[in-house]
């Protein structure tokens, strides 16, 4: 008897032809994924690509230099369920990751299951709110609540745009250009260091520096224009400039500056000639409400009404209000020649209700017409310098309002006033022109489904049909198999 006929060496080579098999299966399956980790490959098939970046994003993606890491930060609610908006982003931000090459790192953070991590991540960044996104680089983070990232419509929620918003942020994150902005002192200005709730602005400080931005306090008197300074806020200066300073400031405007003055009223410090070159006219005179109906804490006015512009876009669109204190009219100078040169826009206004009075020192002021002004009154108003009829010079801006302490710490987190001034530092500062309106908006879409109790039965028989027919078909087969 042969070697291959004895039944010893043929279960052997039976048993050693299902180890090669074996073998050969796990080569096959660690080929497979050794050639997915090098060459990963991932198509969508949805027909309104969802979740699919956009161009400009993977442009943004690529510019970036130095690693960042997202972090999604949310809470249950009181039924445990999570909110709307992660199942938005949980995907978007698995996308960012995928074509980032490892530049960018996304981590998901229930602050309820995950306590401890939350806790270490607010020591890193501060106070972080429960619902937000935290897009954090090596030098600087910004914090993005998750209301930033839909547009709104009248108020309703009408899109979601957090691809727009998240690729504008890494954007920033790839310019290594830090921007400065500048806080005068020495003239008894609201100071940004300080955590006092009236004569502090702290928190403007930080939320600056969570965008990404440099502060620095400087004295005008001993301050020399830089090119990376791009942004001053004088906000309620209490004594008068000297003409050195006004020049300083009329040379900062030359040099590519933007000036964000925030007057306290009645007081104008010695501007006013800084105001007429730029065409707006600051009154000394305090606006007052008739009857008392639209005013905030402590007297302060609530203010509602906006014009259209991108810097109140946001208010416009989520009809928000802003809480500011005393006012004073802040409106285009007929009388100066340069209404002729610069574009000058009011942005916002006090009620209908209200009215500006000159002698405001009256114990009780009564709208005069000879003298006073009826509202509504500009209390912002923004100059452009213009190259020609259309087309505006990409020189210094002014933006002069009103009133000063609304960026003060206890009315800063208030309503709508941190929105309305990122929206107004992002202006001035350029920064909207990073973003792209080629991203285009997603629909919000939501689905009810409703069954009758008739259409719940009849769905309920449809569904018990399949199983019926494969107890019929298997009874069939084992009739057949016992019977032939």
């Amino acid at each position: 008897m042969s070697l291959w006929e004895d039944f010893r060496w043929a279960r052997k080579i039976k048993s050693l032809n299902k180890i090669l098999g074996i073998v050969c299966i796990i080569l096959i399956v660690l080929g497979i994924n050794i050639l997915s980790m090098r060459h990963f490959y991932r198509f969508d098939f949805q027909k309104k690509h969802n979740f699919a970046l956009e161009e400009f994003s993977l442009n943004a993606i690529g510019s970036l230099e130095d690693p960042i890491e997202i972090y999604l930060f949310y809470g249950r609610s009181q039924d445990d369920s999570i909110p709307f908006f992660v199942n938005d982003l949980r995907n978007l931000l698995k996308e960012y990751k995928h074509s980032s090459s490892g530049k960018i790192k996304v981590k998901f953070i229930d602050t309820i299951q995950q306590p401890r991590m939350a806790d270490e991540l607010s020591l890193k960044f501060g106070s972080i709110t429960s619902n937000s996104i935290i897009i954090a680089g090596r030098e600087h983070f910004r914090i993005i609540p998750a209301f930033d990232l839909y547009a709104f419509r009248d108020g309703i929620l009408s899109g979601f745009c957090g691809e727009r918003v998240i690729s504008d942020e890494i954007l920033k994150f790839s310019n290594r250009e830090t921007k400065k902005v500048l806080f005068s002192t020495g003239h008894g200005e609201i100071d940004c260091e300080s955590v006092h709730p009236l004569y502090g602005s702290s928190s403007v400080k930080e939320f600056l520096k969570q965008n990404g931005y440099f502060v620095e306090k400087i004295k005008l008197a001993e301050y020399v224009v830089e090119k990376n300074a791009k942004l001053l806020i004088i906000a309620g200066a209490q004594t008068k400039f000297t003409e050195n300073e006004i020049q300083i400031l009329r040379e900062f405007l030359k040099c590519d500056g933007r000036i964000l003055l925030l007057l306290s009223p009645p007081k104008l410090c010695g501007l006013e000639d800084l105001l007429f070159d730029w065409g707006i006219l600051a009154d000394d005179m305090l606006i007052i409400n008739a009857n008392n109906e639209r005013l905030g804490l402590s007297g302060d006015s609530i203010i509602d009404s906006f014009a259209e512009h991108k810097i109140t876009k946001p208010m416009l669109d989520m009809q928000l209000t802003a809480l500011f204190g005393l006012c004073q009219p802040v409106r285009i100078d007929l009388g100066s020649p340069a209404t002729e040169q610069h574009r000058i826009t009011p942005l916002f206004f006090s009620g209908e209700k209200t009215f500006a009075k000159l002698d405001y020192l009256q114990r009780m002021p009564k709208y005069n017409p000879a003298e006073d002004l009826m509202g509504p009154i500009p209390i912002g108003t923004l100059s452009e310098e213009m190259v020609d009829e259309n087309t505006v010079s990409r020189s210094g801006k002014l933006l002069a309002i009103g009133s000063a302490n609304f960026v003060s710490n206890n009315r800063f987190c208030v309503l709508g006033n941190k929105i309305l001034f990122n929206s107004m530092t992002i202006w001035l500062l350029d920064d909207a022109d990073l973003s792209s309106d080629s991203i285009k908006m997603k629909a919000l879409e939501s689905y009810k489904i409703t069954l009758s109790k008739s259409e719940l039965i009849k769905i309920g028989k449809l569904l018990l049909i399949i199983p019926m027919l494969f107890l019929l078909v298997g009874w069939f087969i084992a009739f057949l198999r016992r019977n032939f």
